[in-house]
């Protein structure tokens, strides 16, 4: 398993501290790192865009949700989206060469900075779920995403860990998969599906077509046209809804329903 982050810059030769000072100061970071991670799960939940009529407001902390990509550029700008949004460190796990792989610089332009991101490449699927197992856990991580190819399943066992470790930690976890005609139930306390729609102008104005397939404690709902907008620098930009789109997208699903 690899991972890739922003290189520290090396200490001065005389800067050496003895074990005890050095073990001292880790622990001393790692306390003031857990503790900003308990005051950030306390938070509310994840905002998607206004207009959703989502349950809590959002996306709930502290649990596992479950992203369907009919396209691979539409899913990963999306959870880069809600990831940033959780204005903490984030780890991306890829589970083998699989599409859904982060690209760093389009990440950045949907509001997720390289300095908050860790990324890490699991050749095993079983240790792709032990590394998001793990970081769940950790107080100090915001959020996690795991990238599935489309051969690889989850059992309802593997995300009820998940499910769990995420309740124990208060990250926001994200299982990133490509859509398929049969998913297999998962412990996600949310289902979505992400796809693209028209009207987009680009990278820096780009329209999807969002789908609330599952929700615990809550209905389904959509699909929505939401529109993302960058802002001036990467950390800014905006989801909105645009209801006469939406309309037109609810429109086609429903003749390819009935067809």
């Amino acid at each position: 398993m690899h991972s890739t982050h922003a290189p520290s810059p090396a200490a001065p030769p005389d800067a050496a501290l003895d074990r005890a000072t050095m073990l001292a100061a880790l622990r001393a970071r790692t306390a003031r790192l857990e503790g900003a991670g308990r005051v950030l799960h306390a938070a509310a939940a994840i905002p998607i865009c206004e207009g959703l009529g989502l349950p809590g407001g959002g996306l709930a902390r502290g649990a596992l949700h479950e992203v369907l990509a009919t396209s691979p550029g539409c899913g990963a700008a999306f959870c880069a989206v809600l990831l940033a949004r959780t204005g903490g460190t984030v780890l991306w796990i890829s589970n083998g060469q699989d599409d859904l792989s982060a690209w760093p610089p389009g990440l950045a332009r949907h509001g997720l900075l390289p300095s908050n991101l860790i990324l890490v490449r699991a050749d095993r699927a079983a240790d792709a779920l032990w590394a998001m197992e793990e970081a769940l856990r950790c107080p100090a991580v915001a959020g996690v995403l795991l990238s599935q190819p489309d051969h690889t399943r989850l059992d309802l066992t593997a995300t009820r860990r998940l499910q769990l470790a995420a309740e124990a930690g208060g990250a926001l976890g994200l299982l990133l998969r490509p859509d398929a005609p049969q998913i297999e139930p998962t412990a996600a306390t949310t289902r979505w599906r992400i796809g693209a729609a028209s009207g987009g102008s680009g990278p820096e104005e780009a329209r999807w077509a969002v789908e609330l397939l599952r929700a615990k404690g809550g209905r389904p709902g959509g699909p929505w046209a939401v529109t993302w907008r960058a802002g001036t620098d990467a950390s800014t930009g905006a989801l909105t809804l645009d209801e006469s789109a939406a309309e037109t997208i609810r429109g086609t699903t429903s003749r390819e329903t009935a067809g």
